[in-house]
């Protein structure tokens, strides 16, 4: 049995000790954790991302990673290689942990929820950050407060998913060019999710009506480019078959010119009429060149426009599903979290004042597989426990002194959900 006077001095304890960055080439990672990854010259493929339910990392350009139980070192390898497959050459790729994923301390504490991991933390410790020991009084006057609050957080995250879910459905639509979408097959047995779809439907085809709007604004310029290109084509062969009647005629007035039969001043004025239509020929080649870089030009703002739209849509397409992981690694959490808040059983025991006896129980995965163990104050917790303060039952006579508020106290909680 724990004693109330050790819990002081460890609360200022804790609130000296400061997070450590686990760098340690030991370490494994797993769903909840965030990774900082940095690309050597590639700032764009660099940052923080955190490992999904699925025990993957979502990274630019190469998509998902699997480093579930994978070492540093390990996990750096990996997507060192998938970049050095057909995206970089010889790409240097250095991790650390950024976050490690939390403990979370459930049951007869006072503020029951996920807390940040620190190196050497056990289990005195994590209870202390969640406030202690439960109190009886607390128990009895929070029950409800506690039980609504638990309850909004998972309808809260259970309506981000729908909408995470629908939105990704969307985007995907929208990067596969399709121009309707229905709901993901998970959500669609879920009610309140009518005008979720509808709202994302009329996102899709407004967007979609912009992009080919605008591409059809630039697509009407092409025409009109192409006859002016057509027009003075035909100019310039008039032109140039002009250029060479004048010719032939400069070549006959020559020979007049030496028999003595013509004049020279005549001559002149042939000879000027052939330069002012070689200089309007030399324009009209101007004019043709110009053109035809309008109309390249014009290829590629359509091309662009195109480009535009569908980074966008990768990069919300991105943002959503970084969401969605975050969602889901919350969200078993946090109904387990509602549900200790209906067992009130072992918390309205002890108001008789009889000695509280606890046991504490891990939950820790070991290869991927859960393991529940009995632990002591001084068990030293790893990140991503769960830490169960549970009450030993209390005798007989204590149980029938307090079983007309046992039953009382789950009544009120079923009549008071929202």
């Amino acid at each position: 049995m724990w004693r109330g006077r050790y819990l002081g001095p460890l609360l200022a304890a804790v609130g000296l000790v400061h997070p450590v960055v686990a760098q340690d080439a030991n370490y494994r990672l797993a769903p909840g954790d965030r990774v900082a990854v940095s690309v050597y010259g590639q700032a764009d493929l660099s940052g923080e991302f955190g490992v999904g339910g699925g025990g993957s990392l979502l990274l630019p350009l190469i998509g998902e990673v699997s480093v579930a139980a994978m070492t540093l070192p390990e996990a750096q390898k990996t997507i060192a290689e998938r970049l050095g497959d057909g995206f970089l050459q010889r790409p240097v790729v250095s991790l650390r942990i950024a976050e490690m994923r939390p403990i979370y301390v459930l049951g007869d504490v006072r503020l029951p929820g996920s807390y940040p991991f620190r190196y050497g933390s056990s289990v005195l410790s994590g209870i202390a950050l969640a406030g202690g020991f439960g109190i009886p009084e607390q128990a009895q006057t929070n029950l409800r407060t506690e039980f609504l609050a638990a309850d909004e957080r998972v309808r809260v995250l259970e309506a981000n998913r729908r909408l995470y879910l629908i939105r990704r459905a969307r985007l995907e639509a929208q990067r596969k060019n399709r121009n309707s979408f229905e709901a993901p097959f998970d959500v669609q047995a879920e009610g309140n999710i009518d005008h979720i779809l509808a709202e994302e439907r009329d996102i899709l085809a407004t967007q979609q009506g912009a992009l080919a709007q605008a591409i059809q604004s630039l697509q009407a310029q092409k025409p009109r480019l192409e006859a002016e290109i057509a027009g003075v084509r035909a100019q310039r062969t008039s032109e140039e078959t002009q250029l060479q009647l004048i010719q032939a005629h400069i070549e006959d007035y020559q020979k007049l010119m030496a028999s003595g039969l013509a004049r020279r001043y005549q001559g002149i004025e042939f000879q000027r009429e052939e330069a002012r239509n070689r200089g309007s020929i030399a324009r009209m080649n101007s004019d043709l060149a110009r053109l035809d870089l309008a109309l390249g030009d014009l290829v590629l703002r359509i091309q662009e426009t195109k480009d535009a739209y569908y980074r966008k849509v990768m990069s919300e397409l991105q943002e959503v599903t970084t969401r969605l992981v975050e969602n889901e690694t919350q969200l078993p959490i946090a109904r387990e979290i509602r549900e200790s808040r209906t067992q009130s059983g072992g918390a309205l025991a002890a108001f008789s004042g009889a000695p509280i006896k606890r046991k504490v129980f891990i939950t820790r995965v070991h290869d991927k597989v859960p393991e529940t163990f009995e632990a002591s104050e001084s068990t030293l917790l790893a990140p991503g426990d769960i830490v169960d303060v549970r009450r030993e039952p209390a005798s007989p006579k204590v149980q029938s002194s307090a079983a007309a508020l046992g039953d009382q106290a789950p009544q009120r909680i079923s009549d008071n959900r929202p």
